[in-house]
């Protein structure tokens, strides 16, 4: 995918537009509503005038949706949910101390 920023803009708005890579990168914290406002609205704005970037972000909701389908019956055992959280804060501390 080429990277390139959204519209014909000048060179004085280079700060506020957003890349491919930027954009598909931030694509599932789009998503999932983890961004902020102002980053929201940047994403938003080249998914709006980008056509390659607006199919990826197509194709990862319709795969989301699928898999919460697919998966909305199924829990997972406790002894993987345990051992998940587990890592995450052994992850957290390690990230803490390093």
């Amino acid at each position: 995918m080429k990277d390139h920023t959204t519209g014909g803009q000048g060179a004085s708005d280079s700060a506020t537009r957003t890349d491919c890579s930027e954009a598909l990168l931030r694509v599932y914290e789009y998503l999932d509503g983890e961004l902020g406002p102002d980053e929201c609205a940047k994403i938003q704005a080249h998914l709006d005038e980008c056509g390659p970037c607006l199919k990826e972000y197509d194709l990862d909701t319709t795969l989301k949706s699928l898999i919460k389908r697919s998966c909305e019956c199924e829990q997972a055992p406790e002894a993987l949910r345990l051992t998940i959280m587990s890592r995450i804060s052994m992850t957290v501390i390690q990230v803490d101390r390093g």
